[in-house]
Order: structure tokens, then C-alpha cells, then sequence
């Protein structure tokens, strides 16, 4: 019973696979100087101090490249919201201006006509027009925060679109 349970791809432990008791666990030599962490791991003190130092080594490098990456993506992010800035700044140039922001060319609405969008401000329902009554408009800083952020959303999407 007890053969069948050994296999031909298992390996026996012989007497070369242990470390003697006073081998340093970076080198595998016998230690030199020993010292003992807390979980009782002996090493050389020249092994245990060089593997601090390259350890150290190794995180400030990579420190370094993470904060490249965040400055990178920052950057990046900059970038796009300067372009979102520019692309809603030029698509209300053209809408002040009456030219249709697809095309870019004048809006083919005829003046005679006037729909929802194209009334007077100063018109009623029934189309009478009131003279005289200011309409009342305003902004708070969160409204126009707001505002801008939809506008810059808009604008990095149709950026994405045209790349796409």
C-alpha cells in the first residue's frame, strides 16, 4: 500500500536537501557573522545589510517610476481637458456666430420660420410680443462649475468618437 502511494514524478529529500542549522538564507553558505530576524531566519550580516540596501534600491525605483506614471497621467489629463476646453469654446463661437456646429456652415432654417429654438426671447405663447420685462437669469458657481464640466464631458466624447 504505502508503494502505491509513491509516484515516479515525486522526488525523495535526500540528506544534500537541508541546510545546516547555521546556513545563512540568502547565500546558502555557512553564516558569517550571523545575525537572526524575528521569525529566527539566520543570514551573514554582509548578506542580510546588502539585501537591505538592494531592497531599498528597488523600492525608491519604483517609487520613481510611479510617480513619473502619475505625472505622466496628469499631464495626459491636462492635455485632454485643454482640448475639451478649446473644441466647446470653438462650438460656441460657431453657435454665436449661426453656423451649424457639424458642418460648419450657415444654419438652413429660413427667418420666416420660427420654431421653439428660433422664437423671440420676447415673444409669448401665442406669439405676442412682450416689450418691456426683463427676464431674470442667474448663476451660482456651482451651476456654472456644472455647466462646464457637462460642456468638457461633451466635448472629450466627441473627440473620442472622431479618434474612433
Amino acid at each position: 500500500m504505502a508503494k502505491a502511494s509513491w509516484s515516479s514524478s515525486s522526488a525523495r529529500l535526500s540528506r544534500d536537501s537541508f541546510l545546516p542549522f547555521a546556513s545563512c538564507y540568502l547565500c546558502l553558505e555557512r553564516a558569517i557573522d550571523p545575525v537572526a530576524c524575528a521569525h529566527g531566519d539566520l543570514f551573514c550580516r554582509e548578506c542580510a545589510l546588502s539585501n537591505i540596501l538592494a531592497q531599498k534600491k528597488e523600492i525608491k525605483r519604483l517609487e520613481k517610476t510611479r510617480e513619473q506614471e502619475s505625472r505622466d497621467a496628469l499631464e495626459e489629463e491636462a492635455r485632454q481637458n485643454a482640448e475639451a476646453q478649446e473644441r466647446a469654446i470653438r462650438e460656441f463661437e460657431l453657435t454665436q456666430a449661426g453656423l451649424d456646429v457639424k458642418s460648419g456652415r450657415a444654419s438652413q432654417n429660413p427667418e420666416g420660420s420660427r420654431n421653439e429654438e428660433n422664437r423671440s426671447p420676447f415673444a409669448s405663447e401665442n406669439g405676442q410680443t412682450q416689450r418691456g420685462e426683463k427676464r431674470k437669469f442667474s448663476l451660482d458657481e456651482d451651476e456654472v462649475a456644472r455647466i462646464a464640466l457637462e460642456e468638457r464631458t461633451k466635448a472629450r466624447k466627441a473627440i473620442d468618437d472622431e479618434k474612433v
